[in-house]
């Protein structure tokens, strides 16, 4: 009997310690199993990480593509519209002359006489006419305008000084002189 006790414990300790250690073997086969699978799994997320980035690179890419072509477009686009434009103003705008003519004056503003075609003192250009070109030059070289055409301070005090002494009765009071300071 001692016999079958020692042979019953160590055929049952032989199989406790199978068992322990293919359950054990089993618990590793299922963490290396899992790590697989789980590298498997990192792999594939990976994978699709960069097939999505590259997708997307690839479409800004060609969004940016489009928006310079549409960039280009609208900027020849505008350019031609903006030389038709020029083009038109260009053949529809007429002078300012022009624009003097059709209200009634010649060319440079100054109003027409009636039954003229060009203001008084003036040619049909509406330039000075020469003899008042003339009396201009005559006039600055007296002193009594300056060289923008205003009356000097000479010869507005001679002009105030005569017409005091034209209303006190003095009628021969001296002529202007451009030397003498009035």
């Amino acid at each position: 009997m001692k016999k079958v006790k020692i042979v019953s414990i160590a055929l049952l300790s032989t199989l406790l310690l199978a068992g322990c250690g293919n359950n054990s073997q089993a618990k590793t086969d299922k963490k290396a199993e899992s790590i697989s699978l789980k590298k498997k799994e990192s792999l594939k997320a990976k994978k699709a990480s960069e097939k999505k980035a590259q997708e997307s690179r690839k479409k800004a890419s060609s969004i940016k593509a489009k928006q310079e072509s549409e960039k280009q477009a609208q900027a020849s686009s505008s350019s031609a519209v903006q030389q038709q434009s020029q083009a038109q103003q260009s053949q529809q705008q007429p002078t300012q002359g022009e624009i003097n003519r059709q209200r009634g004056y010649d060319p440079k503003g100054n109003a027409v006489m009636p039954g003229q075609d060009h203001a008084p003192g003036s040619d049909v250009y509406g330039n000075s006419d020469d003899w008042v070109k003339g009396q201009d030059e005559w006039l600055k070289e007296q002193g009594i305008v300056d060289s923008n055409g205003n009356e000097t301070q000479n010869f507005k005090n001679w002009s105030s000084q005569r017409d005091d002494a034209w209303d006190n009765g003095q009628e021969d009071f001296p002529d202007y002189d451009q030397n003498q300071q009035w």
